[in-house]
Formats: structure tokens, sequence, C-alpha cells
């Protein structure tokens, strides 16, 4: 569950190699592997087809296995590098790229990627050196020039940006990143008119583009021409449904059923409880979760929280769900989750919390850039509230803070932002609506069958009155009260979401009522949250 790719993804490795056959499927070099298991150019070529098409996890398989059979192969570690990169596991892929680089000369493709990787970790002075080197080795790269321009948006350096993206269209006009990109720069910097412009002219030579459309959208909402800003983001959604990313309905209304049938007293009332940490994996920095729907205010009181010298920023971590994924297989269960949680009941098992919750640690801890001082981490992966009843077990003490926005704002601001979040529902008002729904229910049925550490925030009351908000955040976490906090805005630290211009900006009301101006188009969507918005006390 996550924002869609950023228009810096990673270059694919431009080393040649022996490749088997011109065109190969997957399936017939899977029937090689299976006659030759050890051939490493097959391995290769299985992992860099599989990756090129998507298939990551599928991927991930066969690149550790061209590590396994080649660690001096560069081109093994390239691969592992782009699907670690790809899965949003950055430390990993930069040893992965520096190992590829001091395996052989380097290309300026590699350089690009691992510049790439600092700039996600928001390490931007080392990621600035790279994208020099990078340049210096081939300087008519597009997607060179487009990352660089991305690392100095995240630096705050906006003209540098902008004169960077420019020149990737340059080298390539056609090169739709880094058009969106472009326009999006230019209307934070005041022109809105020019970035339609960029956007239109890209459109009609290039066709049409849903991130582009989506950016076309927000910048049409800036200047207050809703109408034709809803148009928009309803023809880039379309497009993405055309692609297949339509709402799972099934298996989510599936699994929130499964997990309210499972989350109650009478069964929970037989778990064991994990010890408080003390030492170990367990032991050192532990983590606040700070959940909601997409665009309600989460990277905000992130960005907030980590102006605060004891709180380190996780961004949107892919631990919870890591754990959700092999959590039958920690605990030895024929089940799914969240059914196979009933091996807890059983005698041999009553560690199994402490495993569970090891194995998030560890997780987490690989991707959460922790500095001394650190006691807390931050983690506001979206819809986390789902599995609040695997966090309550795994971590009882743990605080979580709930941000709540206008029910009708959140579906509007997804409407405008590209999101596979909660099971894609967020490409269309009523399917957005419904899974909004589900989730809140979902979460008023855990505060009711269990005691839980929680923190209701309205996004509107931190935006209105910052002071008494911050503070009562701040002593939820066992924190002492600190300034810094209320300048979330001078905060260097790159967050790696779509939210990421905003929380650059100092607090402003802009986006409370936001809705109001798109009545007509949410029509569809009000019915279903009716009961949401008057249940956490907003009105129509």
């Amino acid at each position: 569950m996550r924002a869609s790719n950023p228009p810096g993804a990673p270059l694919m490795p431009t080393m040649p190699i022996d490749r088997p056959s011109a065109n190969p499927d997957a399936a017939a070099l899977e029937r090689r592997l299976r006659a030759a298991p050890d051939d490493v150019p097959v391995t290769q070529e299985l992992a860099g087809l599989l990756f090129r098409t998507g298939r990551a996890a599928e991927a991930e398989v066969h690149a550790r296995n061209a590590v396994r059979l080649a660690p001096e192969s560069p081109r093994s570690h390239l691969l592992m590098a782009l699907v670690l990169a790809d899965t949003r596991r950055p430390q990993a892929a930069e040893f992965h790229y520096r190992r590829a680089l001091a395996l052989a000369p380097p290309d300026a493709a590699t350089v690009a990627n691992l510049a790439w990787i600092l700039t996600q970790q928001g390490r931007l002075d080392d990621a600035r050196q790279t994208y020099r080197l990078a340049a210096a080795l081939h300087p008519s790269i597009a997607l060179t020039w487009h990352g660089w321009a991305q690392t100095e948006d995240a630096a705050r350096d906006l003209p540098t940006a902008q004169r960077f993206v420019e020149r990737a269209r340059r080298l390539d006009p056609g090169h739709r990143g880094a058009n969106t990109f472009a326009a999006a720069l230019l209307a934070r910097r005041g022109d809105p008119e020019q970035a339609l412009a960029v956007l239109d002219t890209a459109a009609a030579r290039h066709g049409a583009d849903p991130d582009a459309l989506l950016e076309k959208g927000r910048v049409l909402d800036r200047i207050g021409r809703h109408d034709e800003a809803f148009a928009a983001f309803a023809a880039g959604k379309a497009l993405l449904r055309q692609a297949g990313r339509r709402y799972g309905e099934e298996p989510a209304v599936d699994l929130i059923a499964r997990l309210a049938a499972f989350f109650v007293a009478p069964r929970l009332r037989l778990m064991p409880r994990p010890p408080t940490p003390t030492a170990g994996v367990a032991a050192g920095t532990q983590p606040v979760f700070i959940v909601g729907a997409p665009r309600s205010g989460t990277t905000l009181v992130e960005q907030i929280l980590s102006c605060h010298p004891a709180v380190a920023a996780g961004d949107e971590l892919p631990s919870l769900g890591a754990v959700v994924q092999a959590l039958p297989q920690i605990l030895g269960s024929p089940l799914a989750y969240p059914e196979a949680l009933s091996e807890l009941w059983m005698g041999d098992q009553r560690d199994g919390l402490e495993q569970l919750r090891d194995a998030y640690l560890r997780h987490a801890r690989k991707l959460v850039p922790v500095k001394p001082g650190n006691t807390l981490f931050t983690d506001k992966m979206p819809f986390n509230e789902t599995h609040l009843g695997l966090i309550a077990l795994m971590f009882p003490a743990a605080p979580v803070v709930h941000v709540l926005r206008h029910p009708l704002d959140v579906v509007l601001s997804m409407m405008g932002t590209n999101l596979t979040h909660g099971f894609h529902c967020a490409n269309d008002p009523e399917t957005a609506a419904r899974h909004v729904l589900r989730v809140f229910d979902l979460v008023e049925h855990y505060r009711r069958e269990m005691p839980l550490r929680y923190l209701p925030l309205r996004y509107e009351d931190l935006v209105r009155e910052p002071e008494p908000a911050v503070r009562r955040l701040l002593g939820f976490l066992g924190l002492g009260f600190d300034r810094r906090c209320l300048r979330f805005e001078e905060n260097r630290r790159y967050a790696r979401t779509p939210s990421h211009a905003q929380v650059a900006e100092k607090l402003h009301g802009r986006s409370i009522g936001r809705h109001r101006a798109y009545m007509a188009h949410l029509k569809p969507a009000i019915p279903i949250l009716e009961p949401v918005i008057h249940g956490l006390g907003y009105s129509l």
C-alpha cells in the first residue's frame, strides 16, 4: 500500500550481459532454470524481466539467487539493488549499488540510481555529489537531471530544481514525469498558467497521462477553477482504472469482516501479552503509530513530531504489512491472518507476540534513520488502523495517534493523488468513500473490544489552534513541549510522501472545507460517508 512510484524511479542498469535469447518470456526462462538451476545469465535475465514487468516480489527471488550464485557479478548486485529500491528498502539498495560500482567501471545509470537512493534516505548533500558524478559520466541522460531536480526540490532550492528539470525536458521532450514535475514546480513558484501550458502541450504531443492529469487538476484547484479541476481528477483516475487499478472490494470486505470477527473481547482475553522490552531486538527506539486515511494529515503530524529531539521519522513504513504477510509462517500456522493468531493459545506459542514484535522492529529499524537521543520513531503508513488489533497485541504500550479530517475533504484530496493505499480504493469517489467508512467502523469495533493507547487528533484543530494540539500530542507521547514542533516548516527533513511540498509551508487553513466547492461532484460519496461525518462530529 503506497503512493505511486516517484517520477525519479531508477534507471535500468546499462551494463551489458550475455543474454540467453533476444526476447525471452518468463515461462521460457523458468523452464531453462529448471533444467539448469545454476545458470547465472538466465537467472539474471529472469530477474530483470520480472522487474521490468512490475513483478518485483518474484524478481526478488531470482535477484537474490543471482547474488548467491555470482556474488562478484556487478549485474547481480544491480538487479538486487533495483528490487530493493522498488520495494522501499533504500539502505540495503545502497549497499548493492555500491557493490556493483566497486566491481566494474562506473556507469552513469548506476551512479544516478545510487543518487536517487541517497535522496530517498534524506542524504541530500551526498545525493547532489553523486548526481554530479552521474552527469559527468553521461550528461545526456534525461532521468539523471530529472532525479537531480527532485533532490533540489527536496532541499527546497526550487530555482535549481526548475533549471534541472527543464534540462531533462530538453533532452527528452516526451518524458512524462519531467513534464509533470516541471508543471508542479511552476505552480508552486506562482505561475499556474505556464504550468497548465506545459501540461497541455505535453498531452497534445504525447497523449494523456494519469499523473499529468492529476497535476493539472491540482493546479486548477489552486486557482479556483473547481469544475475543471475535478474533470481532470476524474479523467486521470479513469485512466488508472483502465490500467487495472480498480478497488479490490471483495478482498477488502473479506479481510475487514474477518478482522472484526476475530478481534473480540472473549478471544482476546486468551491472548498472552509480550513483556516490556528490556533487551535484545525489542530494546531501543520504540514505535509511534500515526494512523489515518491517506491525505488526512498524517504527514503533517509526523513532520511536527520529527522536530522533537526524541523522535525519528520513519515515513510510510512497510514493516507492519511485512509482519502481516509473514505472520502464519512466523507462528507456524496453517491458517491465514488474522485466524493464525489463534496459535497464541497454544502452550508452545506463548512467546509468539514477542516474535512478531521483534520481526516488526527488525524490519523497521533497517529503514528508520535513528539518531542519538531518539527514543521513538514514527510509522505513518496510511490505513494502518486496519491492523489496530495486531498493533495493540504486539505493542500494548505503543501510542496510536489517529489523525481525523472531514471525510469529504479526505476523499477529495485522495482524488487528486495517485495512490495505491486501501486496495486501490482511491480511484473513484464512491469506492474511496466505501473504504473510508469500512475502516472507520473497524476502528470503532477495535475501540469497543480491546484496550488501546489511542489519541484521536483532528487535522482542523491542529491547523486552527496548533499550540494546544501539539501540547496535547506531545503529552500523550510522554514528551516535554518543544517550541520547534510549532515551526515544523523549518524542519529540513525530506518527507518521502506526496505531501512533502505542503509540509514545507507554514500552517494555513486553505485545505479546510475544500469539499464545499466540489459538493456536486462528491454527491455519490455523501450518503455513504454521512454516518462517518456525523459520527466524528463534522457536518454537511
